[in-house]
C-alpha cells in the first residue's frame, strides 16, 4: 500500500515537472520579496520576476504566512494552490512563461470554492507581463 501511494506521488511530481518548479534558493526568493513586482488578486497577491528560463516556464513559491490558521490550514492552502496552478497550466491558456513566481494567499483561500481560486489566480496570472521584467536574476545564483 505504502508503494503504491509512493509511486503515485512520484507520478504526479513528475507530472507537475513539466509546467513548474519549486523556487527553493533563500537568495532568489529574497530577491524577488525585494524588487519582484505586484499582482493583485481578489484571495491573493503575486510576486514576479522574469527568469529567463523558459522549461519549465514558472519557479513557484507558495508563501503562506503562519497568521493564516495553524499548519493543518496552511498546507490545505498550498495544496490548493498548487492543484489550481496545475490545473491552470495544464489548460494552457498562459502566454507568458519564463517567470519566478511567489503566491501569497489571503485567509478566504482556504474557504473559498475551488473554481472561484481557479478564476483568480487565473486572473492574476493573464496580468504577467510579455515582455522582460524590470531587473533579471542570474540563472544559477
Amino acid at each position: 500500500m505504502q508503494v503504491e501511494s509512493f509511486q503515485q506521488s512520484a507520478k504526479i511530481k513528475l507530472l507537475r515537472s513539466r509546467f513548474y518548479t519549486s523556487l527553493k534558493l533563500k537568495k532568489q526568493i529574497d530577491f524577488l520579496f525585494q524588487k519582484g513586482g505586484k499582482i493583485f488578486g481578489r484571495h491573493l497577491m503575486l510576486r514576479f520576476e522574469h527568469s529567463g528560463e523558459v522549461d519549465p516556464p514558472f519557479r513557484v513559491v507558495f508563501a503562506v504566512s503562519s497568521r493564516l490558521g495553524e499548519a493543518h490550514v496552511r498546507n490545505r492552502i498550498k495544496r490548493r494552490l498548487r492543484e489550481a496552478l496545475l490545473h491552470i497550466l495544464r489548460e494552457g491558456k498562459l502566454k507568458q512563461s519564463g517567470f519566478n513566481l511567489a503566491i501569497l494567499p489571503k485567509k478566504e483561500v482556504a474557504a473559498i470554492e475551488y473554481a472561484d481560486l481557479i478564476a483568480d489566480l487565473q486572473a492574476a496570472l493573464v496580468r504577467l507581463p510579455k515582455g522582460r521584467g524590470k531587473t533579471d536574476l542570474p540563472a544559477n545564483s
